[in-house]
């Protein structure tokens, strides 16, 4: 605030004033004519303006000063005052910027079906569940034999986008081996057909919250066995079923994604075993990571490595950074991370020269080969089988195989006993799945359902399915003789 007026001012400098008698054209003289005009009202009379008026003109500057300063001080004044900075920090992302707003909380699981005596039908039917004031769906698929009282192990699907349900189970035919071998099996769908793995609002609604509302829905409606909640995804689905697995931990015991890009930057503590197949050639998801960016709603987003970003995860899982390859079949390269927490495996199976493809699944040639000799399905159920939250694993087995086949190989972990020829088929199936964890040579008893069904029998696999070791390390060189690729590739 100006206290005094301008010739005050000056005046304060201790020159010598013209009183208020000076004229306005006097005022914008130069200082030698004002000078001469103080020294002409000294003459007559004038009385000097700095001998009184400035003293008091000064006085209640300062009491004006003051009283400004006292107001500036109230609360009212603060939170005026401190408004237009702590927009200013928001903006910038200052330590007063407002925290982002946060993605809802899934609430915890409800009560047990199992325990209120509820269950489902055994069928397949299209469900709907509200979230966030949306009607969101998913396909369930209950197996015979799964009533009251007898918990289900559940399986929980994700599509690519752009693909529907149905054409997700024509390709990959899980909900068909799922139910066979006594699973649940669901399919959720994706708004306009995509996946929100970024948790962002330019992709859409909230998917995290889907599909956590979508599992207390059907925990409260079925019986459902906690300890055995899976979930499988391919490609953008596959991503998808990455982000379930950081931001749900508590909720699954084991995920197998096909063709996955990206694991999210914040996975701290996850908790599920997780295996991830991937081709060598992969034109949309690189295995060296990177590809042309993707367009919107996922602009700029490029694939990670595959081993790297299993090694990220397999960290955070507490399983350490060891990991070691080995050649289960000549066109299968498998990675396995040891020092794994109890009951938890963290492996990767490079198919070579395999495309972004569904392994086993009909040839999709605009995305790569295809990789007959191995069922995805099946290599998926048996991990499911061996994986369990409780830690619990299958062991021993008589050895036969899906469907009315038998095993397509010993118990030396390779394709065919080492003997280097490609196993016969006996039946329609593809041969027995993978061996569990902690047991490399032996395979698992088959995941039978309530009525006695054996291991799923997937029916897009044109070609016998192999053996295919878990992602537990084979044994010593020396102790096994690796298998030969089925299919001759090298």
């Amino acid at each position: 605030m100006a206290i005094g007026t301008p010739a005050g001012r000056r005046r304060s400098h201790g020159r010598a004033g013209a009183g208020a008698g000076r004229s306005a054209s006097a005022g914008r003289s130069a200082a030698a004519s004002g000078r001469l005009a103080g020294l002409s009202a000294l003459r007559h009379g004038a009385r000097p303006a700095n001998t009184l008026w400035l003293p008091i003109t000064a006085a209640v500057g300062v009491l004006l000063l003051l009283l400004w300063y006292a107001m500036s001080q109230s609360p009212a004044g603060d939170a005026e005052s401190a408004a237009p900075v702590a927009s200013a920090l928001g903006e910038a992302g200052g330590p007063g910027a407002a925290a982002p707003s946060a993605m809802p909380t899934v609430p915890p699981p409800p009560s047990n079906g199992c325990d209120t005596g509820r269950s489902l039908p055994a069928g397949v039917t299209t469900e709907t569940v509200p979230v966030s004031g949306a009607d969101r769906q998913y396909v369930l698929a209950v197996p015979q034999g799964g009533g009251a009282g007898s918990p289900l192990p559940l399986v929980l699907n994700l599509h690519d986008q752009a693909q529907s349900a149905p054409e997700l189970e024509q390709y990959t035919q899980m909900t068909d081996s799922g139910t066979r071998a006594g699973y649940a099996v669901v399919s959720p769908v994706g708004a306009a057909s995509r996946w929100n793995f970024t948790r962002s609002a330019e992709v859409g609604p909230d998917d995290v919250l889907f599909v956590g509302t979508m599992l207390n829905d059907l925990t409260v409606r079925m019986c459902l066995d906690p300890q055995r909640v899976f979930l499988s995804g391919f490609s953008d689905g596959a991503d998808m079923a990455l982000g379930l697995a950081c931001a749900l931990p508590d909720r699954f015991a084991a995920v197998v994604t096909v063709a996955s890009s990206r694991l999210p930057d914040d996975c701290p503590a996850p908790r599920a075993s997780l295996l991830e197949l991937h081709g060598t050639e992969d034109p949309v998801a690189p295995w060296d990571g990177g590809g042309p960016p993707r367009a919107a709603p996922y602009a700029g987003l490029v694939a990670q490595p595959v081993v790297s970003r299993a090694d990220r995860y397999a960290r955070s899982l507490g399983c350490g950074g060891e990991h070691q390859e080995s050649r289960d079949f000549t066109n299968v390269i498998r990675t396995a991370w040891t020092s794994c927490p109890q009951g938890r495996d963290v492996g990767v199976l490079a198919m070579q020269g395999g495309g972004h493809t569904w392994p086993g699944a009909a040839d999709r040639p605009e995305l790569g080969r295809t990789v007959p000799n191995l069922s995805a399905t099946v290599v998926a159920m048996a991990f499911f089988a061996g994986h369990p939250a409780d830690g619990r694993t299958v062991t021993g087995g008589s050895g036969t195989g899906g469907g009315n086949g038998s095993g397509g190989g010993g118990s030396t972990g390779g394709a065919s006993g080492g003997s280097g020829a490609a196993p016969q088929p006996t039946g329609a199936g593809p041969a027995q799945p993978p061996a569990a964890p902690g047991t490399p040579g032996a395979p698992p008893a088959p995941s039978a359902p309530p009525g006695g069904t054996s291991e799923p029998t997937p029916g897009t696999s044109a070609s016998p399915t192999p053996v295919v070791p878990a992602t537990t390390p084979a044994p010593p060189a020396g102790t096994t003789t690796p298998g030969q690729g089925a299919d001759g590739d090298t």
